[in-house]
């Protein structure tokens, strides 16, 4: 096992594949085994600071549990289940516990299929980044112009001032009931600069993706 690999995967293993950098695992299965141990510590050390602040949070409470202290153990008990749906209830308990779940979701991700997840945090993070620059994109392109589409026997370029989400090379396309298949994508200079080709589906051929397209209308420029 590459050690200082299989550490380093400890704390890799926390970010979404977009934070490596240039570091990469030795294996899936040395990755694996780094993601179990950080789920453990994730799971073990936010568990071990929220008991030591539960009972930091008890001690700076002790004048509640002194008013209780002459009465019965029912009332004592009372006051302390109080005291401690408190507690759970403040939102650095609460983000303590989702961060204990999720260690033990990572650690058994790891330990039993092998998969690697990452902290949610940081993938909802880089989730908002990737919705705002695709908004900045979109509004650079200014108000969308319809697709313009060319017909030939048997194929179809496609016309884009936008990628078609999922559209990619062997994916299936059906146009006005008719399967095609996309032969290529390309990079062209104009208003539409997306420009995809399509070949109508050979008898027989696998149907993969099955996208419906609706192309504009004739009058559409």
């Amino acid at each position: 096992m590459d050690w200082p690999n299989f550490f380093r995967g400890i704390f890799y293993s926390f970010l979404p594949k977009q934070c490596w950098g240039r570091w990469r695992p030795a294996s899936t299965v040395d990755f694996a085994r780094s993601a179990l141990v950080s789920g453990l510590l994730e799971c073990t050390v936010t568990a071990y600071l929220l008991i030591v602040r539960y009972f930091h949070f008890l001690l700076i409470r002790t004048h509640q549990m002194q008013a209780a202290s002459a009465a019965n153990e029912g009332t004592q008990l009372y006051f302390l289940a109080v005291l401690s749906f408190e507690y759970v209830l403040h939102p650095l308990t609460m983000m303590g516990l989702f961060f204990v779940g999720e260690g033990v979701v990572r650690a058994w991700s790891a330990f039993s299929i092998n998969e690697v997840i990452p902290t949610l945090p940081l993938r909802l993070v880089l989730l908002l980044q990737s919705w705002r620059a695709k908004r900045g994109r979109e509004a650079g392109l200014g108000p969308e112009l319809p697709d313009h589409v060319e017909r030939s026997a048997g194929e179809l370029r496609i016309a884009c001032q936008r990628p078609k989400e999922n559209w990619r090379p062997s994916i299936s396309v059906v146009v006005e009931d008719e399967f095609y298949e996309i032969t290529g994508v390309e990079n062209v200079d104009g208003m539409r600069p997306i420009l995809y080709t399509l070949q109508k589906l050979q008898p027989g051929k696998v149907i993969r993706g099955a996208y419906r397209y609706d192309p504009p209308s004739p009058t559409e420029p």
